[in-house]
């Protein structure tokens, strides 16, 4: 049966903010989900057989997360970070790729900026294999195997104002959804809002000491604690009407979120 892959991407939508808002209504499903693993491997209708790291032990966890875990706002729609996503789905799913980086070196960062502007923060997740949204929701949340749950904190983030969502076929997994989350969004062209970045830069920058916790903040002060790797383009934009050189410093932190810095030349 063929997947409309276009109305998938909707209800994940609708289940995502579920989740965010009502975190405690997914404890039923998770509840019978740990009725469905034959060792380490789990059973679901409508789904292919999954194999896990850690069984049962996963969702038990999660199940104790949920528990506690209290409301947080819902999600914007973003129809531009939506085609970003869809962008990726089509080209992991065609290639048979599983992570952030594109068949073409694109980076998260490239692919939003073919559609619109982001400042501050950006960052992804990957489902790969489900097929029904509940689950994929579920799935991500459990975030099975990885032991910082850096998905799982990514579902539940209050950083991200902006979601964009995309499926598609997958050679090896059949199936695979995009999630993408934006702080800050502005048009293609459109100058970006620097008043409240400055601000809290000077302040901080001025009335308190940087200590320097890794390589990167020994030669760029702009660096955030938790970065692993700097991207950095000059390139010509067209703001306001006018074209201006631009650089550009994309950050990439521990927890695979992207932040950045732009700077207007004179």
């Amino acid at each position: 049966m063929e997947i409309d892959y276009i109305d998938l991407a909707k209800k994940l939508y609708i289940e995502q903010n579920k989740i965010r808002k009502d975190p405690k209504s997914y404890l039923p499903k998770l509840r019978q989900w740990v009725t469905k693993f034959r060792k380490k491997t789990l059973y679901l209708l409508n789904e292919s057989p999954l194999e896990t790291f850690e069984g049962v032990q996963g969702v038990e966890e999660a199940i104790r997360f949920l528990t506690v875990k209290n409301p947080v706002p819902e999600l914007i729609y973003n129809d531009e970070l939506s085609r970003a996503a869809k962008d990726h789905a089509k080209d992991i799913g065609e290639n048979d790729l599983t992570g952030h980086d594109g068949s073409d070196g694109s980076m998260l960062s490239d692919r939003i900026e073919r559609y619109i502007e982001w400042d501050d923060a950006c960052i992804e997740n990957i489902d790969l294999g489900f097929k029904v949204a509940e689950n994929i929701i579920l799935n991500i949340l459990i975030d099975d195997g990885n032991d910082s749950r850096n998905q799982r904190i990514c579902l539940f983030s209050t950083v991200y104002k902006y979601i964009g969502i995309g499926c598609a076929k997958h050679k090896s997994y059949n199936h695979c959804s995009v999630f993408i989350y934006a702080k800050t969004l502005r048009d293609l062209g459109q100058p970006p809002n620097v008043g409240i970045n400055f601000m809290q830069d000077y302040i901080q920058k001025t009335f308190y000491k940087r200590y320097i916790v890794n390589e990167f903040q020994e030669e760029d002060p702009d660096a955030p604690d938790e970065t692993v790797a700097v991207k950095v383009n000059k390139s010509k934009k067209i703001i306001s009407g006018k074209e201006k050189k631009i650089t550009k410093k994309i950050y990439t932190l521990r927890d695979k979120s992207m932040h950045i810095m732009e700077i207007e030349e004179n």
